[in-house]
C-alpha cells in the first residue's frame, strides 16, 4: 500500500511540474495573463507537497509535516487567484488565508507530536474543506459574470472535493486506530484520499486552460486590432489617391451586403456566405481599388477620356491592388480573413463572367465571389454617380445596363440578386449620395 500511495504522489507531482513548466515557458507578453503571483505559488506549492508526500515515509514526522503545510499553502494561493479573478481580492482576504494557514500549521506540528493519524486527517479535512468553501462561494460569484466552460467545471470539480474530504472524515471516524499512519489506510477511506487529490488536480488542470484560453482570446483580439488598423490606413492611403468619394466607399459596401444576403437568403452559395464571410467581404470591399496608389497622377486625374495607352496603364491597378495587400500579409500570419477578401476583390473586381475582363481573364467561378458581388457594386455605382468621363445614369438605365451583361461581364445569378435587390440598391444610392 505504501508503493501504491508513493507512486501515486510522484504521478500527481509530474503533472503539476509540466503544469508549471508550460507557464515557466510562456513569453513575458504572454505571461502577463498569468501576472497573479498566487497561480505560480499555488501550483509550486501543490508540486511541493505531492513530492514531499512520495517521500514521507523514509523522512518521518517532520517530513510528512512539511507536505501538508505545502499542501494548505498551495490550496489557499488558489483561493486567493479566485478572489483575484472576482476583482474581491482585499487586504482582509488575505488575513485570512495567512490566519488559516498559520493555524492549520501549528496545529498539524502539533498533532504530529501529541495526536492520532485520525486527529490529523481530519485537522487537514476541516482546513481544507473550509478552503474549499471559500472558492466554491467566489467561483459561484465569478460565473455569474463569466459563463466560460472551465468555471462551471471547476465549481463542479470543487464540490466533489469538498464532498470526498467530508466522506473521507467520517469513514476514518473509527477506522484508523490500529494504523501507524494515513499511508495504511484502505477501502473507501483510501479511495476518497485518492478522489480528493485527484479532483485538486483536475482544478490545477481546468486552471491552467482557462488562462491559456485567456491567452490564445487575447492573440486573436490583437490580431485582429492589427489587421483592422492595417486595413483602415491602406484605405486612408487608398482615399487619398483615389477621386471617388467616401460616400462611394458607403454605397459600394452596403450594395455588396445586400447582394451577398440575398444570395444567402435564396440559397445560393450558401457555403461561401455564411455571416462571417459576408461581413469579411463587406469589410474588405473599401479597398477594391487600393492599386490606384501606383497610377499617376496624369492618368488618374485625368479630366476626361484615356487613350489606349493611358487605359492600359490603368489597367494595371487590379494586379498592383493584389500586390499591395499581399505585401502587406504578415507571412504566416492567421486570422486574416478580411485581408484575404481583400486581396481577392483587388485583384479580381475587373474580371468578367466571359472571361474577357482583366488581369488575368478569369471566367466563371474561377472568379472568386467576392471579386463578383463587388465588380456590379462597384459598376452601378460608377453608373448612376456622375464621373470625369460621363455623366450620371438614371437607376433604370443603370439597372437595363447590368441586366444586358448578365452572363457576360457579371455571374448570371449575382445579377438575378441585383434585381431582386434594385430597389434596395436605390435606397442605398440615395441614402449615401454625393449631391450636396
Amino acid at each position: 500500500m505504501q508503493l501504491a500511495n508513493q507512486t501515486f504522489y510522484i504521478a500527481i507531482f509530474i503533472v503539476l511540474v509540466g503544469l508549471m513548466a508550460r507557464f515557466l515557458a510562456k513569453k513575458e507578453d504572454d505571461r502577463a495573463h498569468f501576472k497573479s503571483i498566487y497561480w505560480p505559488a499555488g501550483l509550486s506549492f501543490l508540486a511541493a507537497s505531492m513530492l514531499v508526500y512520495a517521500i514521507a515515509p523514509w523522512g518521518g514526522k517532520g517530513v510528512l509535516v512539511l507536505a501538508n503545510i505545502f499542501l494548505v499553502a498551495g490550496v489557499a494561493n488558489i483561493s486567493l487567484l479566485f478572489c483575484y479573478w472576482n476583482k474581491s481580492l482585499t487586504k482582509s482576504s488575505k488575513l485570512i488565508a495567512i490566519v488559516l494557514f498559520a493555524i492549520a500549521s501549528v496545529a498539524d506540528i502539533s498533532l504530529q507530536l501529541f495526536g492520532t493519524p485520525q486527529d490529523r486527517i481530519h485537522l487537514m479535512n476541516i482546513v481544507l474543506g473550509i478552503f474549499g468553501l471559500w472558492q466554491i462561494s467566489v467561483l459561484s460569484q465569478i460565473h455569474k459574470k463569466d459563463n466560460a466552460y472551465q468555471i462551471k467545471l471547476l465549481l463542479i470539480v470543487e464540490v466533489i472535493e469538498f464532498g470526498t474530504r467530508v466522506a473521507r472524515s467520517l469513514l476514518t471516524l473509527g477506522d484508523l486506530e490500529y494504523l501507524g499512519g494515513f499511508y495504511q489506510e484502505d477501502g473507501w477511506a483510501f479511495l476518497m484520499r485518492i478522489v480528493s487529490i485527484l479532483a485538486l488536480t483536475t482544478i490545477c488542470i481546468l486552471i491552467t486552460n482557462y488562462y491559456l484560453e485567456k491567452v490564445l482570446h487575447e492573440y486573436r483580439r490583437s490580431s485582429w486590432a492589427i489587421e483592422d488598423g492595417m486595413l483602415k490606413s491602406l484605405n486612408a492611403l487608398s482615399m487619398v489617391r483615389d477621386n471617388e468619394t467616401g460616400n462611394h466607399i458607403l454605397r459600394t459596401k452596403n450594395y455588396v451586403r445586400a447582394l451577398a444576403e440575398r444570395l444567402k437568403a435564396s440559397g445560393v452559395y450558401e457555403d461561401q456566405l455564411s455571416k462571417k464571410a459576408i461581413d469579411y467581404i463587406v469589410k474588405a470591399a473599401p479597398l477594391h481599388d487600393i492599386g490606384k496608389v501606383g497610377i499617376p497622377d496624369s492618368i488618374l486625374k485625368k479630366p476626361g477620356s484615356l487613350t489606349d495607352e493611358e487605359w492600359q496603364t490603368m489597367k494595371t491597378h487590379a494586379g498592383l491592388g493584389r500586390d499591395v495587400l499581399t505585401a502587406a500579409k504578415l507571412k504566416d500570419a492567421k486570422h486574416t480573413h478580411v485581408l484575404d477578401a481583400a486581396i481577392q476583390i483587388a485583384g479580381c473586381h475587373h474580371e468578367a463572367w466571359d472571361g474577357s475582363g482583366y488581369p488575368q481573364g478569369l471566367k466563371g467561378e474561377e472568379i472568386p465571389l467576392a471579386a463578383r458581388l463587388m465588380s456590379l457594386a462597384d459598376t452601378y455605382d460608377a453608373l448612376v454617380n456622375e464621373r470625369v468621363y460621363k455623366k450620371e445614369w438614371s437607376h433604370d438605365e443603370a439597372c437595363a445596363e447590368i441586366a444586358s451583361l448578365k452572363g457576360k461581364r457579371f455571374d448570371p445569378l449575382v445579377v438575378e440578386a441585383f434585381m431582386q435587390e434594385k430597389e434596395n440598391f436605390l435606397r442605398i444610392s440615395e441614402m449615401y449620395s454625393d449631391a450636396p
